[in-house]
């Protein structure tokens, strides 16, 4: 396989880097059409992609029972010097790991209460929810529609394919299952991709990120996530000792209307029979006294169980620090035009070379394989 001016790339089956270089130069008009093919929907794509703004909160959660690692001495603090959390992997955290925090904000009911936030967006007068912005805001950029049918072609064609418009959510069953509308579902799938959540496993520290279009939104948004999320770990964390309170309170509340009622029983009858002496009056104000004395002890023991279970939810609540709280941001955080233009330039130059050697090596092969046919016919 020879040109003009050139070495063979390809010599008894051996690859020749001095041709190869060779090669590259005597094509290299290919290889500036598509880089420069690239390099224009680069431009497209950096410049017609919306700006969008980045706004982050990073948090404290409360950390180990101090009493519970003071116990652990210096195995703590050299555990804590090799990245080991010594107090997670004992249980004595008063909350939940940190690395459970990025699942959290997946979650549906997380999503599904974040989307219900109403927020003010600069298009609209009023306030709307994050469910009813996103079903709005319906058109694409021309970034988007040149990503699509550009490097996203193969899953822009598999979602025109298989994507359906249907509405789930009007299906009824019993079946203990979620069945969400498409209309929610791509609101969810928004909501998703704009929220993350990073975890420090050795400092303990959480940084929650928020992506807007516009530097107010993103800050609102990420300080609602955080509370949104101290809200569901401070629920995940106090779920049993608030069902026990719930259980105590219940059962106080039965006791203390049983006590009363027995109370006023008891005194009634001590008033009606101050001065009646009679066996049978003694036999029934002891068993009023008994039941009564029964009801004051329940009463007591259950006010003293109540307490203890309102101390307990205090003590398993978690706390927060914040360290940085939302901030309104000035500089867009997307798109990285010079990113993008490098990608589309180091993109473009491999396809150039990609054309190049394979038309090559395409060719060699064609006359490998017809010279050894002609090789056959003559024998």
């Amino acid at each position: 396989m020879n040109f003009s001016n050139q070495d063979p790339i390809i010599k008894d089956d051996n690859i020749n880097i001095i041709g190869i270089l060779k090669t590259i130069w005597i094509k290299r008009i290919t290889i500036y059409y598509t880089i420069g093919s690239f390099l224009i929907i680069g431009l497209i794509w950096a410049f017609a992609s919306p700006v969008k703004y980045s706004a982050s909160v990073t948090l404290l959660p409360s950390v180990e029972n101090q009493s519970s690692m003071s116990n652990l001495g210096a195995l703590a603090g050299m555990a804590s010097m090799a990245g080991l959390n010594l107090g997670g992997m004992m249980g004595n955290t008063s909350g939940i790991p940190t690395e459970i925090y990025p699942e959290v904000i997946k979650s549906y009911p997380f999503l599904s209460e974040f989307l219900n936030l109403k927020f003010n967006f600069s298009e609209y007068k009023e306030p709307l929810t994050m469910q009813e912005y996103v079903n709005s805001d319906t058109i694409k950029s021309v970034g988007d529609i040149i990503l699509a049918y550009t490097i996203r072609l193969p899953w822009t064609i598999k979602d025109n394919l298989f994507s359906s418009n249907e509405n789930f959510g009007t299906i009824n069953n019993d079946y203990g299952v979620l069945n969400i509308s498409f209309e929610e579902f791509n609101a969810l799938m928004v909501a998703q991709s704009m929220l993350q959540v990073e975890s420090d496993i050795q400092t303990g520290l959480v940084t929650v990120r928020a992506e807007a279009k516009e530097p107010l939104l993103a800050a609102e948004f990420a300080k609602e996530a955080v509370d949104l999320l101290q809200k569901y770990i401070i629920e995940f964390k106090t779920k049993q000792v608030r069902e026990n309170l719930d259980f105590i309170q219940k059962s106080y509340d039965e006791k203390k209307s049983d006590y009363k009622k027995l109370r006023d029983k008891f005194l009634q009858y001590k008033d009606r029979h101050r001065n009646v002496v009679s066996e049978r009056i003694d036999i029934e104000f002891q068993q009023l006294n008994d039941e009564y004395d029964i009801a004051v002890s329940m009463y007591k023991s259950l006010a003293q169980q109540l307490e203890q279970a309102k101390i307990s939810v205090k003590e398993e609540t978690p706390a927060f620090s914040v360290i940085e709280p939302a901030i309104v941001p000035y500089e867009k955080s997307s798109p990285n035009r010079k990113l993008i233009l490098v990608f589309c330039v180091l993109l473009g130059g491999m396809i150039g070379l990609g054309i190049i050697f394979g038309n090559l090596f395409l060719k060699h092969f064609i006359e490998k394989w017809k010279s050894s046919d002609e090789l056959f016919f003559e024998k």
